[in-house]
């Protein structure tokens, strides 16, 4: 008899260098994935799509389908007939053509839980929990958002209170300290007034303004501040001295869309003896509210230990406001929430498969990882403190991991995967420039600070997104002048001879490993207007963290591979899996482990060589045949007189 799965679980981990988290798990840095690897399957080979980026490999993983089939070709998503630079963040579950395991799971039945899944806001759940999935992060919001804002938040990111002119923070001046009702301070005091300045938030919110209040021991200066929202005894927050953080805080706030409640925490970072330099972080005012389908599920969660922010602080310590530290701190409170949500949806409600994603360590590694591959060659000093904030937020990660299998048991299949690697950001890289340095693509004059616009008049060619590039096509596109047929095909080979001979003089190096026309493309699962006429793949020596480059690049410490760990019934223990895994075969290898249904358009294959029988299901049909012939012949069998 085959051993069947009862329960699934897909741990999703964005972006880890998997070399790195494995050999620490090995290490017992992190115990989790440690046993999750001692007690299953590890693939070293696990290879996503192109791009390597978020939307269209967490839709690979939840469809079994290639982009090409599901649509979700790139982190922006492109509707042919719009106009070449037009585009939108790929968010939303209804863009995907292909069937999600946890749509087909519903045709026998099956209830699913999504817990900050990417692009898999409007999954429209039949019977079932989601919370998040419109973004990054459980309020960080994508749909409908410009692409030039990128994203919005619920309420409010994070932000600084400082008296020094850090970028976009709220600046803080101080005065003697008057008319404070019944909160006791000495006559040296000092207070600000302080309106804050909110970015980027989806809801438009009243003027709030918070008081501050500085005061310390004669003699030894000021080591202690007061936060209020007003000069009374109950409206203050919090008082904190240097390096403390305040436990969870509960207000509402006054929106354009009614109030708002929302929890959020602060940390005073700096206060110097004479007050002249202060430093007060907030991970941000955190929408309790938004997030849940159905909505009245946002009443049942809590947590005092975490917070669901629009996003862990990356920015905050690229701007110098925060340290490692406190990095790493912020990312925790993210991780810490994400576990209480779904233990208590994992304890509470009745549940047949479970889907969540871990986005901080692709923050963490757009944020520091320059400083801590030494391929950069920047800093020593400042590597070797990278190198511990990294350790410390895989070990956040373990400690979520930990908490969510604990709702596991033994008949539960148990998947830790992941949509792509990273590496460090290194030498720059621009398609269009190389296009335009060839006279494939012209811009307008540019106006006085702000970006020259296309002229595409003048324009044969467009890079489009992370890895695609289109002829500026008669009939087809708006402002085309390509005629199709004959020229079309003559520019598509002037751009990938360009391409390919083009030299970055920087470096001497050739930052282009790929480029395709899109029908041959398919072998890399492109294969309609949803993707470019022409695709490519940059050397992992140039641009960000991931993206452009093929799933097998490596350079530095940095890895683009994918991350695959299952354990559970019917899998092999303590193996590794040399054979090529790609983020395809997730779905049908669940599918057979569980004895679900296969979501319509999957394309992947079961990874037969990570279960411990393979023929299992053969043995168990032909066992099941040979039965149903023993009472067909015992049926048949004339009576006995």
């Amino acid at each position: 008899m085959t051993t069947k799965a009862e329960k699934v679980m897909v741990l999703g981990i964005d972006a880890p260098i998997v070399p790195r988290l494995v050999r620490l798990a090995r290490e017992g840095e992190l115990p989790t994935l440690g046993k999750l690897l001692a007690e299953g399957v590890f693939a070293p080979n696990c290879l996503s799509p192109l791009p390597t980026i978020t939307p269209p490999n967490w839709t690979t993983i939840a469809t079994g389908a290639w982009p090409g089939t599901h649509g979700i070709t790139d982190f922006n998503g492109y509707i042919p007939g719009d106009p070449l630079d037009k585009t939108h963040q790929n968010f939303d579950a209804r863009e995907s053509r292909a069937e999600h395991l946890w749509t087909a799971a519903e045709r026998v039945g099956k209830r699913s839980i999504l817990v900050n899944y990417p692009t898999s806001w409007h999954a429209n759940l039949k019977e079932g929990w989601q919370i998040g999935g419109n973004g990054l992060h459980v309020n960080d919001i994508r749909l409908g958002v410009p692409h030039s804002m990128f994203n919005l938040n619920n309420l409010s990111e994070h932000f600084l209170l400082s008296t020094e002119p850090y970028p976009f923070a709220n600046e803080v001046t101080w005065t003697k300290a008057t008319g404070w009702d019944g909160i006791d301070h000495s006559p040296r005091a000092l207070e600000a007034v302080v309106p804050l300045k909110l970015r980027k938030t989806l809801h438009t919110l009243a003027p709030i303004t918070w008081y501050l209040l500085v005061d310390g021991t004669a003699g030894k200066g000021y080591d202690t501040v007061s936060v209020a929202r007003s000069k009374k005894q109950g409206d203050v927050y919090a008082r904190l001295r240097v390096g403390e953080w305040t436990r969870n805080i509960y207000d509402t706030f006054e929106t354009d869309t009614g109030p708002r409640k929302a929890v959020f925490r602060m940390k005073l970072l700096e206060l110097a003896p004479d007050a002249e330099k202060f430093r007060l972080f907030v991970p941000g005012l955190c929408s309790l509210h938004g997030w849940a389908v159905p909505p009245e599920l946002e009443q049942e969660i809590t947590s005092e230990e975490g917070m669901p922010l629009v996003r862990p602080p990356y920015d905050a310590w690229l701007m110098e406001w925060i340290d490692p530290k406190t990095l790493v701190e912020s990312s925790d409170l993210h991780n810490i929430w994400l576990a209480d949500a779904s233990l208590y949806l994992l304890k509470n409600k009745p549940w047949d498969l479970y889907f969540t994603h871990i986005h901080t360590p692709d923050g963490m590694y757009h944020a520091i990882s320059v400083d801590l591959d030494p391929a950069t060659g920047r800093n020593a000093t400042l590597r070797e403190e990278m190198q511990r904030s990294d350790v410390e937020q895989y070990q956040s990660v373990d400690r979520l991991l930990g908490k969510l299998v604990s709702g596991a048991d033994e008949k539960t299949l148990v998947v830790v995967v992941s949509d792509h690697g990273a590496k460090a950001k290194m030498a720059d890289f621009n398609v269009n420039r190389i296009l335009a340095g060839a006279g494939l693509l012209s811009y307008l004059p540019a106006e006085d600070g702000k970006p020259p616009k296309v002229d595409w008049g003048r324009t044969r060619a467009f890079g489009q997104r992370t890895v695609h590039i289109y002829i500026n096509t008669k009939g087809r596109d708006p402002d085309g002048i390509v005629e199709p047929g004959a020229a079309y095909e003559k520019v598509r080979e002037e751009v990938i001879k360009t391409l390919h001979e083009y030299v970055d003089p920087a470096t001497g190096l050739k930052p282009i490993v790929l480029a395709l026309k899109r029908e041959d493309a398919r072998i890399l699962g492109h294969c309609d207007e949803r993707s470019g006429d022409i695709l490519y793949a940059v050397d992992p020596r140039f641009y960000k963290e991931h993206g452009p480059h093929l799933p097998t690049a490596q350079v530095g410490i940095g890895d683009l591979r994918s991350l695959f760990i299952m354990a559970g019934p019917g899998v092999k223990k303590g193996v590794t899996l040399e054979r090529t895994v790609w983020l395809t075969d997730v779905v049908p290898t669940v599918c057979h482990l569980a004895e679900l249904p296969i979501p319509h358009q999957c394309e992947g294959a079961i990874l037969y060589q990570a279960l411990e029988d393979p023929d299992a299901q053969v043995k168990e049909l032909q066992s099941l045949r040979r039965n149903v012939d023993r009472l067909k012949r015992m049926v048949e069998r004339p009576p006995m007189c």
